[in-house]
This record gives C-alpha cells, structure tokens and sequence, in this order.
C-alpha cells in the first residue's frame, strides 16, 4: 500500500505539471455595464451562453425543409414580399442540414408567426424561412431553442407582422 502511495504522490504532479490546459490564452472579454447588470441577475445557463456568445461559439441548429411540395422561399425580412423585401433564396422540400442561428416572429404562415434565420444562402445576405416549412429540429423555445435574433425588432418594424 505503501508503494501504491509513494508512486502515486510522485506522479500526480507530473500529471498536473504536463496539462495542457496551462498553455490555453485567457482573455478578458469586454461587455458594457448594461449587459454586466444582465448577466450579474441571470441564471448560469444564461451566463454561460452570454460567454461563448462573446468568443464567437454560438448554438446553431440544422433544419430540413417539410411541408411543400416544390420548394419554400427564404426572404430577407420575416414576411412575404412588401417593402424593402427581397426573396433571397428558394430551398427544396427536404433539403437537409440547412443552418439555422436564430429567430424572431412576424407574418403569420401555416398558423405559425415564427421565423428562423439562415446565411448559408449561396450569397452575401443571410434569409429568413418561415417556420411552417421546417421540421421540428428548429425551435424558438425550449432547452433546445435557438435565442431570438438580436435584429429581430428591427425587422419586425418594417411592417408586415401579425
């Protein structure tokens, strides 16, 4: 027992000495007073979230097209046509893997107001698809939701929304 001790003792530190966590960069992430107070009345997953938000990790979620036969249109604002909207893109009906970051809510399809935003578009500008079309894999709520976009309102603004 003695021995099991004694090498033990010997090895843990070498073990801790070796780690390759020593060589990992911190960095201090600056965030504004407002958020600081946000974050400080937050629960942790909120605070977790809020910090790999600020290195640049966010949660994504790959969605298929469902519920149309040919194929659904993605739009730059989260309604169908109206001013200073574009159709960005049109998706096929089960298309799969398409990469959803957030969402926000808006005209009214299929009896659901959400919508959820998309860059890979082919293009410069990211789209929204409405979420009628997507499979529930996409969520605005939930453990497995995607946060709203932080531009939502802006969008919203624009008119159109139910």
């Amino acid at each position: 027992m003695k021995v099991f001790s004694i090498i033990a003792a010997t090895l843990l530190p070498l073990a801790v000495f070796s780690s390759p966590l020593s060589a990992v960069e911190v960095r201090d992430v600056e965030i504004t007073a407002k958020e600081a107070t946000r974050l400080k009345n937050a629960g942790a997953i909120e605070v977790r979230d809020a910090a790999a938000k600020s290195v640049g990790l966010f949660k994504r979620k790959d969605c298929d097209v469902v519920n149309v036969v040919t194929e659904v249109d993605c739009w730059w604002l989260p309604k169908h046509g109206g001013s200073g909207n574009e159709k960005i893109t049109s998706y096929s009906g089960t298309r799969n893997n398409i990469n959803f970051s957030c969402w926000t809510k808006c005209e009214r399809v299929g009896g659901i107001t959400t919508w959820f935003w998309t860059r890979e578009t082919g293009k410069a500008k990211g789209c929204y698809v409405p979420g009628y079309y997507l499979d529930n894999s996409c969520v605005s709520t939930g453990s497995g939701a995607l946060p709203q976009c932080a531009w939502a309102a802006s969008d919203r603004a624009q008119g159109g929304c139910d």
